[in-house]
This record gives C-alpha cells, structure tokens and sequence, in this order.
C-alpha cells in the first residue's frame, strides 16, 4: 500500500491487488474522501479532499505543505487496497506537476 512520504524497501512493501474500472465515471465514484493519493511507484503524497465528476478531477491536500490540489483523472491509475488511489507518476515528479489551486 501506499508508504509515508519516504519510500521503502522494495521487500517491504506489499502490493495489494490493483481495483481498475471500465469508465473515468466508474473510477471516480469509487474515489472517497480521505483515500490517500499516492505515487506510481506507492509513495503517500496526499489525502483526498473531494471529487469533482464535471472536470474530471480529484481535489486534494498534500502531505508535506498542505497545498490543495486538483488532480486530472486521466493521471490516476487504480486503487489499491480500497485506500491508496495511484497517480501515473513517481513520487520525485508530483510536486512539479502545477496542479496547485
């Protein structure tokens, strides 16, 4: 699942089978508050604050700067186990990404 903000081991970390959806729409409604939004490679990055199913995006607040972000749904990839919602990026890129509100 998704770590802290500092990655560990490969051998540590468990990887918990990927929930994927036909539709953007299905994907999204199954997104909730207070999932964690986590990096490709299961790196914590924030919280889920809301969804926003008009623009296709997830709103969020980052762990380390409290930054409230929008982030695009076509950027996220699965969710794993049923709390850690996986953006199509590495950890090191998310904060250069200007998803920033």
């Amino acid at each position: 699942m998704c770590t802290d903000d500092h990655p560990a081991p490969v051998a540590e970390q468990s990887r918990p089978e990927a929930q994927t959806f036909a539709t953007t729409a299905e994907f999204l409604d199954a997104i909730q508050p207070g999932m964690h939004l986590c990096s490709s490679d299961f790196n914590g990055w924030g919280i889920v604050e809301s969804v926003d199913t008009v623009a296709s995006a997830v709103l969020g607040v980052t762990n380390g700067d409290r930054r409230r972000v929008r982030v695009p749904a076509d950027t996220l990839i699965d969710i794993r186990g049923g709390r850690c919602v996986r953006i199509d990026r590495v950890r090191g890129t998310l904060d250069q990404q200007g998803w920033e509100i």
